[in-house]
C-alpha cells in the first residue's frame, strides 16, 4: 500500500516521526570545519545568528559524535558496570576536561584581580604616564584574556554536559529495560523527575564544584592584597569573613535539606499526574476530574491557603510547595549574604583602620580596598551556594543510583540438560513468585509443562488462576523459587493489554523489522486489519496517538497481535488477545491467524473462549486453578474438559423482559455486522486522530508576549508587588552609592581626623540601610514567586482537567508531563530570582553609569553609541536563543513520551528479544540527540554572545580608563577612584545584566509553555448554570443523531434513532470499529453532536451538566485502569 501524496509531503518534513522511514539526516557541524579565528570568537554560529526566518529543527546541525547520546552511554556504562559509581564513572571518562575546565575557570577568576590592582595604580599615580601606560596594557591583556577563556570555559563545561547527561540517561533507559518488573520501590526516583530536575542539578553540581577550591584561593589572594593596602585591620574583614561563610554553611545545609524533600514531594505529584493524564478518558467517563484534581493539589499545596508572610512560616505541612516555601526562604537568606557580607567586610574594616588604629584613609586605599571588597563578594556568597548545588547534586545522584540499583530481571535456572530436537518449552516443578523474598506467597505452584515444536497450547483457566503469570513466567519476568525453565528458540509476546506505541501504524506492526510486502500482506490479512486500513485517511502509514488512545480496544488487540506475528519468532505468546473482539473477526483470526498463519510456529494462547478450547487444531490443553496446573490434556483425545462458556459464532442481541425474549430492531443499522459493512453507516469514533496526524506542539514565535509577562506579574501579585520591589531596590542602590560617594567625601576633608566618628557613622549607617533594603527584597521576591507558582500551576491543572478530549486525542502524554516536570520546576525556584537578578543589575549598571557620567561627563558623548551597540547586539542574539529555548523545551516533551511508552511496555519488549530492546535503545538516543543538538546550538550562541558583550565591556572600561590616565592631573583622587572602581563594576554588571535578560527572556517560555494550557476549551463552558439531572426509570431515546468527532471529519454516526426503555438490557453487536464506542462516547457526552437529540427520560442531555450527567452513568471501559493505593481507595 503505497503511501498518499498528502503523507508523501508531510515526510518530506517529518522523517522522524515515522521509524519505518529511517531518521532525518542533518548538517554536518560547522564547528568541525571552522577556521582558529572562528574558533576563537564563535563565528561559526552566526548562521543561526542571522536567520531572518523562525528556526526549525531543519536548521539546526547534528551533533559531533561525540557528543552523542549513544557513544558516551557505551563509553559510561563500561566504567560503571567496572566500578558501579556514577562519579567514578565520570571520572575515568570525562576528567581531563574536567581538569581543564577547572584550570581554565581559575585562570579566569585570577584575571580579574588585575582590575583593583591597576586602580590602585592610577589613583596613587604622581604623574608618571609611561608607568601608567604599562598598567593599562596589562589591564587590556587581562580582560581580552578573560572574555575569551570565560566563554570558551562555559562551552567546554556545556559541552561536558551534553556528554554526561546523554550518557546518564541512556544509562537509565538501559537500566529501565533491564530490571525487574515489581512495581517501584519506595524511595526510587520517577525517571521523568530525573530526566528533568535531577539532571539540572547534577549539571549545577559539576559546574559549581571547582568553584569550592578556586574560591577560597580567590579569597586568600583578595585578603592578601587588602592587608598589603590596610594592613592589619583587614583582620577585623577576615573575622567578618569567617562569620559570613559560616552562617552560608549553616544555609547551604539547610537548603540541600530543603532540595531533597522538594524533590521527594515532587516525586510523589508526579506520579499523581501521570497516572491522572494518563488515564484521562477513563478520569472524565467517570467524572473524577474533581477527586483528580484534589489529590494533584493535595500533594502540591494542602497546608497553604494564604500568602501572608507569618502564616507561610509557620506552614508545617509535608507538600511540594511548602517545601518550595522553605527552600526559597532559605535561598533568600543566601542572596541577602551575597549582598549584606561585603558591607559588614568594609565596615569592620574601615572603622578598625581608622578608629581602632586612627590611621588615616586615602583615596588610594579607599577605592582599591572598594574593588577588592566588591571582588570579595562574589565567592564569599556564591561559595555557600555552590557547596549548596554540590549537596543538591549529591541528593540528585543518590536518587539516580537509587534506580540504577534496583534489581534487574531474574534469572531462571535452566534445566540440568539442554534439551533437543522438537522441545520448545519446558517448565519442571516450577514454583514462581513475582516478588523475592521471605514470606512471599508464590504465584504459581509445582508448574510442569512440555511444548513442542509447532504445538498450538491453549491455557484456559478461571479469573486469577495464574494464566498470565503462566506466560511471563515463560518469558523469565517471574522469580523462579523451585524447580527449572528452559525456553529454546525466539519468542514474540502479545499481552492482554495491547502495548501501542506513538508511531504509525505499520510501524507499530514491523516494529523495526524490515519492511516485507508480501509478508506484510499475509499478516495483516491474518489479522482482520485490512477493513480497518480502508476506514484510515492514511492506511496503516496513519499515525497512532499516545498509548494508542485513537484506536478502538479490538484495532490495538489485533495490531498487538500482527506485531506478535510479523516477527518470525519461534515461540508465540498470546494473552487473550481475542478478548477484546467480536464474535465474527475473532473466528476469522483463529482461522487465519493461529490456526494458518501460524501453522508451523509455537503457539501458547491464553482464552476463555470455548469454541477455541474445543478447536480439533490444539494440541494441548492447560487448565490452572489457584496457581496450580488442575488438568493437562495432549491431544488427540476423546475425553476433553467440559467448559461451560456462550457459543462463539453467536451474534444475535437479546434481553429478557417478563420471562420473555425478545428482539429489539434499531433503525440506521443495528441489526447485524454485515449490514453495518453493507451500508457503510458507522464508523469506529477514534478515527478521530486516524483522519488527521497528531498535532505539533504549539511554539510561539518572537518575542514572549508581553500577556505572558503581564499574566505572571499578575500571578506574583500585580503591579503593587512590582512598585514595592523596585521602591525597594531604589533605596538599597541609593544606600549603596551614598556610602561610596560618602567615602570619597571623606578621603578629601581636610577634617577627617577629626571627625572620623562621624564619617563612620554616616558610611555605616548607610551600610546598615543597604542590607536592610537587601532582606526586604529578598522576602518579597520569595513571596511573590510562591503566589505564582501557586496560581499558574493550579490554573493549568484545572484547565487541563477541564478541557476536550480533543486535546488529548492531539497531544501526546509528554507534552502534559513536560510542562508538570520541567516547567514548573522553572517557575518554581528558578525564575522569581531570575526577575530579583533582573532588577539587581539594572539598577546597578544605571547608578554606576551615573555616577561614571557624574565624574567624567566626556564619557556621556560615547554612551549613547555605546548603549546603541548593547541594543542592537541583544536583539541579534535573543532572537536566536529564545526559538532554541523553545526547540529545546518542545524536543524534550518526545523523551518524556517515549520514556512514558517504555515504563509501560518495557516487558513486552524484552519478550522480542535484545534486537528490539537495541532498537528502542537507539530511538530514545535519536530523541535524546536531537533534544542535545538545540541545547548545544544554544550554548554556542549564548558563547558567542557572552564573546561580544565582553569585549564591549573591555571597550568601555579601556575607554574610560585612558580618559582618567590622560586627565589624571585634574581630576582629584577620590573621583578619580569613584569612576574608576564603577567602570570597573559597570563592566560587570552590564556583562550580567544583559545575561540575565536573556536568561530570564528564555525563562519566561515556561510560563509561556505552562499559560498555553491554563486558557484551553472548557468541554461545558455552561455547567453552572445548567439544572441538575433526576433520573426516575433510566429510558434512551436517540433522535435522528449524527456525529462527528471533528469538524473536519467524516461523519461516524448518520440519523440514528432508537428508544431504549427504562430497566431493558440491550446487547450491541458489531465487529471492531463498527462504531460500539462512538455510541457510548456519544452518551457520555465526550464528544459534541452534529445534529439530533439523546434523551435521558426526556430530557436533552445537552441541557444536563456533562459531570452531573457522567455521574448518572456507569461503565466498565474496555481498557479499565487501577489507580496507586488501596483496593478500598479505588472502590
Amino acid at each position: 500500500m503505497a503511501p498518499s501524496e498528502t503523507l508523501q509531503n508531510r515526510l518530506k518534513v517529518e522523517h522522524h516521526k515515522y521509524a519505518t522511514f529511517g531518521l532525518r539526516v542533518l548538517q554536518r557541524h560547522p564547528a568541525v570545519s571552522a577556521s582558529l579565528f572562528s574558533k576563537l570568537f564563535l563565528s561559526w554560529c552566526m548562521p543561526l545568528v542571522r536567520r531572518t526566518h523562525q528556526l526549525q529543527m531543519e536548521d539546526i546541525w547534528s551533533l559531533q559524535d561525540i557528543n552523542t547520546c549513544e557513544f558516551n552511554t557505551d563509553r559510561f556504562a563500561a566504567e560503571f558496570d567496572k566500578n558501579h559509581s556514577v562519579v567514578w564513572s565520570a571520572l575515568r571518562v570525562y576528567g581531563n576536561s574536567f581538569a581543564v575546565t577547572g584550570i581554565w575557570t581559575a585562570s579566569t577568576r585570577l584575571l580579574e584581580l588585575v582590575g583593583p590592582m591597576v586602580l590602585g595604580q592610577v589613583v596613587a599615580s604622581t604623574g608618571d604616564m609611561t608607568h601608567l601606560y604599562q598598567w593599562l596594557f596589562i589591564l587590556l591583556v587581562a580582560k581580552l584574556s578573560k572574555a575569551f577563556l570565560a566563554s570558551h570555559t562555559i562551552l567546554l563545561e556545556e559541552t561536558m554536559g551534553i556528554r554526561f547527561v546523554g550518557a546518564l540517561k541512556g544509562l537509565l533507559f538501559r537500566k529501565l529495560l533491564s530490571k525487574g518488573t515489581n512495581c517501584r520501590p519506595d524511595g526510587v526516583v520517577e525517571l521523568a523527575n530525573a530526566y528533568s530536575s535531577d539532571m539540572d542539578a547534577l549539571l549545577l553540581g559539576c559546574k559549581a564544584f571547582h568553584n569550592l577550591w578556586i574560591m577560597p584561593i580567590q579569597i586568600a589572594i583578595a585578603s592578601a592584597m587588602l592587608y598589603r593596602e590596610i594592613g592589619a585591620a583587614s583582620f577585623a574583614g577576615m573575622g567578618v569573613i569567617a562569620l559570613v561563610m559560616g552562617f552560608s554553611a549553616i544555609v547551604s545545609r539547610r537548603q540541600s535539606s530543603a532540595y531533597r524533600d522538594v524533590a521527594t514531594a515532587r516525586d510523589d505529584r508526579m506520579q499523581v499526574v501521570k497516572e491522572t493524564f494518563g488515564s484521562i478518558l477513563i478520569v472524565k467517563l467517570h467524572a473524577w476530574e474533581d477527586r483528580c484534581r484534589e489529590k494533584i493539589l493535595q500533594r502540591r499545596t494542602t497546608g497553604i491557603e494564604t500568602f501572608h508572610l507569618e502564616q507561610l512560616v509557620m506552614t508545617c505541612g509535608r507538600v511540594e510547595l511548602e517545601h518550595i516555601w522553605t527552600f526559597m526562604v532559605i535561598a533568600a537568606s543566601s542572596i541577602f549574604s551575597f549582598w549584606a557580607g561585603p558591607l559588614f567586610v568594609s565596615t569592620a574594616s574601615f572603622a578598625t583602620y581608622t578608629v581602632v588604629l586612627e590611621l588615616p584613609l586615602t583615596a588610594s586605599k579607599v577605592f582599591t580596598s572598594m574593588a577588592l571588597f566588591r571582588l570579595l563578594q562574589i565567592p564569599l556568597s556564591d561559595l555557600p551556594m555552590h557547596v549548596t548545588s554540590v549537596l543538591q547534586a549529591q541528593v540528585s545522584l543518590q536518587r539516580i543510583l537509587s534506580f540504577l540499583q534496583q534489581p534487574d530481571k531474574p534469572m531462571r535456572p535452566q534445566p540440568p540438560k539442554h534439551h533437543d530436537g522438537p522441545t520448545m518449552v519446558v517448565i519442571e516443578n516450577g514454583t514462581f513468585a513475582w516478588d523475592q523474598g521471605e514470606g512471599v506467597a508464590p504465584t504459581l505452584k509445582n508448574v510442569s509443562l512440555t511444548v513442542s515444536r509447532g504445538d498450538l497450547v491453549v491455557v484456559h483457566g478461571k479469573v486469577g488462576s495464574g494464566k498470565s503469570s503462566l506466560c511471563m513466567a515463560i518469558l523469565g519476568e517471574m522469580h523462579q523459587t523451585e524447580g527449572t525453565t528452559g525456553v529454546y528458540g525466539s519468542t514474540a509476546y502479545c499481552s492482554q493489554e495491547p502495548w501501542i506505541q506513538q508511531m504509525s501504524v505499520r510501524d507499530n506492526i514491523l516494529f523495526g523489522s524490515p519492511f516485507d510486502s508480501r509478508k506484510y500482506t499475509r499478516v495483516v490479512e491474518a489479522c482482520g486489519l485490512l477493513p480497518d486500513f480502508g476506514l484510515m485517511a492514511f492506511g496503516d502509514l496513519t499515525e497512532v496517538g499516545s498509548k494508542g488512545r485513537n484506536l478502538s480496544g479490538g484495532q490495538k488487540a489485533r495490531i498487538s497481535l500482527a506485531r506478535a506475528c510479523y516477527s518470525d519468532a519461534d515461540i508465540v505468546i498470546l494473552d487473550a488477545p481475542l478478548a477484546a473482539i467480536d464474535a465474527v473477526v475473532q473466528k476469522q483470526i483463529m482461522t487465519k491467524c493461529v490456526e494458518t498463519l501460524l501453522k508451523t510456529r509455537t503457539v501458547i494462547l491464553v482464552t476463555h473462549n470455548g469454541d477455541i478450547i474445543s478447536s480439533p487444531n490444539v494440541n494441548r490443553l492447560v487448565e490452572l486453578d489457584d496457581g496450580g496446573m488442575d488438568f493437562v490434556q495432549v491431544k488427540p483425545s476423546d475425553q476433553l474438559p467440559q467448559v461451560v462458556t456462550e457459543p462463539v459464532g453467536s451474534s444475535t442481541t437479546h434481553y429478557e423482559t417478563d420471562d420473555k425474549t425478545r428482539t429489539r430492531t434499531f433503525s440506521a443499522s443495528f441489526v447485524s455486522p454485515r449490514l453495518l459493512a453493507t451500508h457503510n453507516m458507522w464508523r469506529e469514533h477514534f478515527e478521530l486522530a486516524l483522519s488527521e496526524d497528531t498535532n505539533d506542539e504549539v511554539r510561539a514565535e518572537g518575542h514572549v508576549d508581553t500577556s505572558v509577562y503581564g499574566a505572571f506579574i499578575s500571578a506574583c501579585g500585580g503591579t503593587s508587588t512590582v512598585v514595592l520591589i523596585c521602591v525597594i531596590q531604589s533605596f538599597w542602590q541609593g544606600f549603596q552609592i551614598a556610602s561610596d560617594v560618602w567615602l570619597g567625601q571623606w578621603t578629601a576633608s581636610s577634617d577627617a581626623a577629626e571627625r572620623t566618628t562621624w564619617y563612620m557613622g554616616v558610611y555605616a549607617a548607610c551600610c546598615f540601610g543597604s542590607v536592610v533594603m537587601v532582606l526586604c527584597r529578598s522576602i518579597a521576591i520569595a513571596t511573590s514567586g510562591l503566589k505564582a507558582s501557586r496560581h499558574l500551576f493550579d490554573s493549568m491543572t484545572t484547565s487541563l482537567l477541564g478541557t476536550t478530549m480533543s486535546f488529548y486525542d492531539a497531544n501526546p502524554i509528554g507534552r502534559v508531563i513536560n510542562r508538570y516536570a520541567q516547567d514548573t520546576a522553572s517557575i518554581d525556584t528558578r525564575l522569581p530570582y531570575s526577575f530579583g537578578g533582573l532588577t539587581a543589575m539594572f539598577f546597578a549598571v544605571v547608578g554606576s553609569l551615573l555616577t561614571s557620567l557624574a565624574v567624567v561627563q566626556w564619557f556621556g558623548l560615547l554612551f549613547l553609541p555605546i548603549l546603541y551597540l548593547y541594543v542592537r547586539l541583544s536583539q541579534m542574539y535573543l532572537r536566536p536563543s529564545r526559538e532554541l529555548s523553545r526547540l529545546k523545551n518542545i524536543t524534550n516533551s518526545p523523551v518524556l513520551t517515549y520514556l512514558d511508552e517504555i515504563e509501560h511496555g518495557f516487558s513486552l519488549l524484552r519478550a522480542f528479544g535484545t534486537t528490539y530492546l537495541q532498537q528502542a535503545i537507539d530511538r530514545h538516543a535519536h530523541h535524546v540527540n536531537v533534544n542535545h543538538q538545540m541545547w548545544y546550538a544554544k550554548v554556542a550562541v549564548d558563547m558567542w554572545f557572552e564573546t561580544c558583550i565582553s569585549l564591549q565591556g573591555t571597550a568601555i572600561v579601556m575607554i574610560v580608563a585612558t580618559g582618567l590616565v590622560v586627565f589624571r592631573s585634574a581630576l582629584s583622587a577620590g573621583l578619580v577612584g569613584l569612576a574608576f572602581n564603577y567602570v570597573l563594576m559597570a563592566d560587570a554588571c552590564i556583562v550580567d545584566l544583559v545575561k540575565t535578560y536573556s536568561s530570564l527572556e528564555v525563562g519566561m517560555v515556561a510560563p509561556e509553555r505552562v499559560l498555553q494550557y491554563c486558557g484551553l476549551e472548557n468541554e461545558d463552558p455552561s455547567a453552572h448554570s445548567t439544572a441538575s439531572l433526576t433520573l426516575t426509570k433510566g429510558a434512551i431515546s436517540f433522535n435522528k443523531v449524527q456525529f462527528r468527532y471533528k469538524p473536519t471529519s467524516e461523519l461516524v454516526l448518520r440519523d440514528l434513532s432508537c428508544d431504549i426503555a427504562g430497566g431493558e438490557k440491550i446487547g450491541i453487536v458489531g465487529r471492531t470499529g463498527a462504531g460500539k464506542s462512538s455510541l457510548t462516547m456519544m452518551l457520555f457526552r465526550m464528544y459534541p453532536l452534529v445534529s439530533g437529540s439523546i434523551l435521558l427520560d426526556g430530557r436533552d442531555i445537552l441541557t444536563v451538566a456533562k459531570q452531573d450527567l457522567r455521574r448518572h452513568l456507569s461503565i466498565i471501559p474496555q481498557s479499565p485502569v487501577l489507580f496507586k493505593g488501596t483496593l478500598r481507595q479505588y472502590l
